[in-house]
């Protein structure tokens, strides 16, 4: 085995201080030091939060734009079917085709609607 190494501890007040010190600066300064590394990783993690709440806010606004125009097509294609049922049970020639055209003015507004 290795020779033991013995460590004396200073004899002197003075010298005994010094050593405390020193020692309580080294555990300030890695305290300080890994303090800082928390921080900087908690700083870091709340951003990628805020973008990422940022990114779902931007998807939900563009979630409820598109709903709203599915909005506004399932309430053309309900309109569409109720002029096509009046055109299939109108007894009359005349009441048909006023019902066709009621049809056809539908889809073209909504046909043209949205690319405008």
């Amino acid at each position: 085995m290795g020779k033991r190494m013995r460590m004396t501890l200073p004899k002197k007040e003075k010298d005994l201080q010094k050593v405390v010190e020193e020692v309580m600066e080294r555990e300030e300064h890695h305290a300080h030091h890994h303090h800082h590394h928390h921080v900087e990783g908690l700083d870091e993690v709340l951003h990628t939060i805020d973008v990422l709440m940022d990114t779902m806010n931007t998807r939900i606004t563009d979630v409820e734009e598109k709903m709203e125009v599915l909005r506004a097509e399932i309430v053309s294609l309900y309109k569409l079917f109720a002029a096509i049922v009046d055109a299939l049970a109108s007894e009359n020639q005349d009441e048909r085709r006023e019902a066709l055209k009621k049809a056809r003015d539908i889809l073209a507004s909504s046909l043209y609607g949205r690319h405008a």
